[in-house]
């Protein structure tokens, strides 16, 4: 990453989270390459690791994706320290401030879908390993696509409601 790309992903968390979720899943491929195999000895604890750390940066995306809508929306009564989607869509619903934007959220939530399936994953993987006989999971195209479909939620979002546009 060259420098003057600094200021802007430091100044926009979303776009910041995105970045690094990309930076994991490169390390990631970048285990791979160099082990053939993400199970084997030398790879399996960095792999590991990476993954956990995509997972989490990719929820972190979210949330910022919440916090800005917090911001940006006003809406009273979510503290930032308790930033939860229930409650972002129980205020955007209850204040008529973004009813459609509470639905994509919603949606985005849904069992089975993208987001629910990532927060699902972060859970198993606090009590087992992704990389397992078990979990059963191609873990580098699960999450490239994972991370596109990322992208393009939060690109839409941002596209369809004007006040999120804006970071200042």
């Amino acid at each position: 990453m060259t420098t003057p790309d600094l200021p802007f992903l430091q100044s926009d968390r979303i776009i910041f989270k995105m970045f690094a979720c990309e930076e994991h899943l490169n390390n990631i491929k970048s285990i791979k390459s160099q082990h053939g195999d993400l199970l084997s000895k030398d790879a399996r604890v960095g792999a590991v690791m990476e993954i956990d750390s995509l997972i989490s940066q990719m929820i972190g995306t979210f949330d910022c994706l919440l916090f800005r809508i917090i911001d940006k929306f006003q809406l009273s009564g979510i503290p930032s320290d308790r930033i939860e989607l229930n409650k972002v869509i129980s205020a955007l619903s209850a204040e008529s401030k973004g009813i459609e934007l509470a639905r994509e959220l919603q949606r985005a939530n849904q069992e089975g879908n993208w987001y629910w399936k990532v927060k699902d994953l972060r859970n198993y993987s606090l009590n087992g390993s992704l990389l397992s006989a078990e979990a059963s999971l191609d873990v580098i195209p699960y999450f490239e696509q994972t991370l596109i479909q990322l992208k393009k939620f939060i690109k839409n979002i941002i596209m369809n409601e004007r006040k999120l546009q804006a970071k200042e």
